[in-house]
């Protein structure tokens, strides 16, 4: 009986193993079906590109990192601004760790979201001269494109959106992330000059 009963141990320990790996949520890995799963098209499309109106952001391209970080800042309630209460955080609260990792990596691998139609050629968009000026392109990088980590990529954005989380960071409602970096420096833009700046950024291609 003890001999069996030995025997038995390994394929047990092995039936353990294989049963823990089979009770882990099958969306863990898989962001796209997380994206799907949660709800996430309704608001920014189903293809992270095309919200569903002005004032959300397109989604699809966007850093990992800094995904990651406004989701748990959105469950923290860090981040209060915006869409954010209402629309977000009931979505998000019950999300694990990983599955947060999941969605924002499967979003980062998308393609950047398209621009809107780009200014005719000539001279240059007041916007971009003003984006070099007032020290955007210091921290968000070339046309918006390549930020320093924990920025966002904010090349070809909805510009409801970029006017909106500006004013929000100039007045003080946003204030999570690295809200409180720009903060200090947005005395150098008035809200024509952001307007400019936005309509510049969603042209980006």
């Amino acid at each position: 009986m003890l001999k069996t009963i030995k025997r038995q141990l390994p394929v047990l320990a092995l039936a353990a193993a294989f049963g823990a790996v089979s009770l882990a949520p099958a969306l863990a890995a898989d962001g796209k079906a997380l994206y799907a799963d949660k709800g996430c098209a309704a608001c920014h499309g189903e293809d992270a590109k095309t919200p569903l109106q002005e004032g959300f952001p397109k989604l699809a391209g966007q850093s990992a990192e800094y995904m990651i970080n406004q989701i748990k800042d959105i469950k923290s309630g860090a981040r209060t601004n915006g869409q954010s209460v209402d629309s977000m955080k009931p979505i998000v609260e019950d999300l694990a760790d990983a599955d947060v990792k999941a969605i924002a990596d499967y979003l980062a691998s998308l393609k950047e979201a398209p621009a809107a139609a780009a200014a005719p050629a000539g001279a240059p968009h007041p916007g971009k001269t003003l984006f070099l000026t007032k020290t955007c392109v210091a921290c968000h990088g070339k046309e918006g494109k390549k930020p320093l980590p924990g920025y966002p990529n904010i090349a070809g954005q909805d510009k409801a959106y970029i006017l909106a989380q500006t004013k929000d960071i100039k007045s003080g409602a946003r204030t999570n992330g690295k809200a409180n970096a720009m903060q200090p420096v947005m005395h150098l833009v008035n809200d024509d000059e952001i307007a400019q700046i936005a309509e510049y950024l969603s042209t980006v291609k």
